[in-house]
This record gives C-alpha cells, sequence and structure tokens, in this order.
C-alpha cells in the first residue's frame, strides 16, 4: 500500500490541485486508482465493510501464499492534524489502547482477525492512507 501511494504521490498532488470534489472523496479516490494500477493479486471474493478499498488477495511470501482480506482506509485532514489519526472501530480488528484526553480507553476492534467465507479463511489487514493539505 506504501509503495502504491510512494508511486502516485505526483498524480495525486495533481489530482487535489485540480478536482473541485469534498476532499475526503478526492482521498478516496486516490487511494482506489493508485492501487489499482499498482496491481495485486485477485480472489474472487466479495468483501463487506465500511472501508474505501477493499480486495480478498493472496499475499504471496518466501515459503507459502496467504489469503489475505485487504482494507484500504483513506483519512485527509488539513495541516493542522498531521499528528493525529482518526480510527473507526469498525474498520480493525486488533485491540487498540490509547489515552485520549486523559482518560484511558482499551477496546477490541470490530473486525474479526480471521474472516471466514466458505470453505475459505482470509487473514484481515486494514491499513490507512492519510492526506494532509493546505487549502
Amino acid at each position: 500500500v506504501s509503495q502504491a501511494i510512494f508511486d502516485y504521490r505526483q498524480q495525486a498532488k495533481f489530482i487535489f490541485e485540480n478536482e473541485t470534489d469534498k476532499v475526503a472523496d478526492i482521498a478516496e479516490d486516490i487511494t482506489r486508482e493508485a492501487l489499482d494500477r499498482m496491481g495485486v493479486s485477485k480472489i474472487d471474493q466479495r468483501l463487506f465493510g465500511k472501508v474505501d478499498y477493499k480486495r480478498a488477495k493472496y499475499l504471496f511470501l518466501p515459503d507459502f501464499a496467504v489469503r489475505q482480506a485487504l482494507f484500504v482506509d483513506s483519512k485527509a485532514e488539513e495541516t493542522s492534524g498531521q499528528g493525529t489519526a482518526t480510527l473507526q472501530i469498525t474498520q480493525l480488528s486488533m485491540r487498540v489502547r490509547q489515552t485520549r484526553a486523559g482518560i484511558v480507553y482499551d477496546e477490541q476492534g470490530r473486525l474479526p482477525t480471521i474472516i471466514d467465507i466458505g470453505s475459505n479463511s482470509f487473514l484481515t489487514t486494514t491499513n490507512f492512507v492519510k492526506y494532509n493539505y493546505t487549502e
């Protein structure tokens, strides 16, 4: 995901400078376009969830392949918010532990770590792409 966004950075800059749509919608489009250009192995399986990009794919490792449920969500915030990230617990499979405004939070993400669909299991992976911009 990082490589796809990095390779697409010049086009992303051009799009952000010239598009008139809402910033959040532009970010979603850029993420989809960058990942579609790079291409990934595909498994013909529908994934459900409220994220900008979802793909059932194979993750090839040196000794084996893993079926992966890849979820990528885009965030766009002005540069004043570049030190923070707003995550939605429904988009995560991991436990989230944080302190915010002096309050300690410890909450399990709502996505399962492994998604079983039919006879196939998919390792859940969520990535967040955050774009910071100035008007």
